[in-house]
């Protein structure tokens, strides 16, 4: 029964999506926005599990909310995540379609590739991420992104959606090593490797201080990099308008383990620094990040 079930969700679920792609090919990006509201509001009213897996963020970023801002604020959180996947249904279905962006802190990216020794760009579920990073230009090196990637996924990346290939290089965390060998040979070459580090799935991690309480991040990046000598710079997007973002380049260090007995400290130093940025990135867009997970209880 179970397993009907789960098929009967992904069917319903695949249907949900070729009706917005559909709508996206009629009546474009302000057609499917339109969509979105009704169906996130029924949405809502009738699935306790989305209520509950927002509150995991919710609660600790707006500690003061009761039950109703806490509902609306949910609203707004599904709906900010919504409109990005409308947007990378557009950008994918709509050829002429684009979205405008300014990039914070280019010039020090450039700085970091320029010393040749590859460069860990970590980032998080923020914003329209995928589609910003897509429109990173001028690195002059080849951008791989390590990333769950699922080609039979129901919700489309939108180089799914276009004939071509995607503009940068997929390399599966779920394959060999979780991708780890891959990634040292593209940071080895001097290439861009962008990596989550925002949500723990299994594999090395550390423990941070993040909106007020103790929650685990995976550290896999901070080890990557200080094996191959690799700077980090972390990489957070923001939608800023129906067709516009800005990218900005929240920090940067280089990693280094001393120690053996001392490795898990040293990650956590440099996990807490992302923990710092990504905690000033939801003060000032508290509805761009997309995070339903509870990182606080693991």
């Amino acid at each position: 029964m179970g397993k009907v079930k789960r098929t009967l969700l992904r069917l319903l679920e695949a249907l949900g999506h070729n009706i917005f792609y559909l709508f996206l090919l009629l009546f474009g990006q302000g057609g499917a926005y339109l969509l979105l509201k009704p169906v996130i509001v029924t949405y809502l009213l009738f699935s306790r599990k989305i209520h509950r897996n927002a509150a995991c963020y919710l609660k600790r970023r707006f500690p003061d909310h009761g039950p109703v801002r806490l509902w609306l604020d949910t609203y707004r959180l599904v709906h900010s995540f919504g409109q990005v996947l409308v947007d990378r249904g557009w950008l994918g279905l709509r050829r002429k379609a684009q979205l405008r962006g300014d990039l914070i802190g280019g010039d020090r990216l450039l700085e970091l590739v320029a010393e040749g020794k590859g460069l860990v760009l970590l980032t998080a579920h923020v914003g329209n991420w995928q589609t910003a990073l897509a429109h990173i230009r001028g690195l002059a090196v080849p951008i791989n992104s390590l990333m769950h990637y699922e080609e039979e996924a129901v919700a489309k990346h939108y180089f799914d959606l276009r004939d071509g290939t995607a503009p940068f290089k997929i390399i599966k965390s779920d394959g060999f090593m979780g991708g780890m060998i891959e990634s040292t040979a593209a940071l080895g070459r001097g290439e861009v490797v962008t990596i989550m580090g925002d949500r723990y799935a299994g594999g090395p991690w550390a423990e941070v201080e993040f909106l007020g309480a103790t929650a685990r991040l995976p550290s896999a990046a901070y080890s990557l990099a200080a094996a191959t000598g690799a700077p980090v710079a972390i990489l957070l997007a923001a939608k800023t308008g129906r067709r516009s973002y800005t990218i900005k380049v929240w920090d940067d260090f280089y990693p280094a383990t001393g120690e053996r007995h001392d490795r898990q400290r040293d990650l956590g130093r440099w996990a807490d620094r992302f923990a710092k940025s990504l905690e000033g990135y939801v003060r000032q867009n508290p509805y761009q990040w997309y995070n339903f997970f509870d990182l606080w209880s693991q």
